[in-house]
């Protein structure tokens, strides 16, 4: 796909240190809410999937459209600060990711479906009890 390939992430930098940091931020988030009851947890997550797999769509249509020669830069536009975005360890994770959050939006739609057919037939049989 002719994607750069970034450079060594043996050096530390502060873009590596402040990236390091908000994944880390993320994961713990991402940690706290699973430990939140299942009510809770099945709407906080609802909530989420579909921003971040929306996200990670941009994110990876971006790395992929405007890359150099790309399809829609092309060669001849001027070098801007979202370059270091085109490389091929932004385009995989955050496709990786995007596949991984959808993924993850069709099953809470499926769980929330048969929670709510679970719940009529609850009500159902509360109503022929009485």
């Amino acid at each position: 796909m002719r994607l750069p390939t970034p450079p060594s992430f043996s050096t530390a930098s502060p873009s590596t240190a402040l990236s390091a940091l908000i994944l880390a931020l993320s994961g713990l988030t991402d940690l706290t809410a699973c430990s939140l009851p299942e009510e809770i947890s099945s709407y906080y997550w609802g909530s989420q999937a579909p921003i971040r797999c929306t996200f990670f769509f941009a994110l990876t249509g971006y790395a992929y459209a405007f890359k150099p020669e790309g399809p829609v830069r092309g060669a001849s536009q001027k070098v801007n600060p979202w370059d270091n975005l085109n490389t091929s360890v932004v385009f995989a994770w955050s496709f990786l990711e995007m596949i991984t959050w959808f993924w993850i939006f069709i099953t809470l739609r499926e769980e929330r479906r048969e929670l709510a057919v679970r719940k009529a037939e609850r009500k159902r049989i509360e109503e022929e009890r009485l």
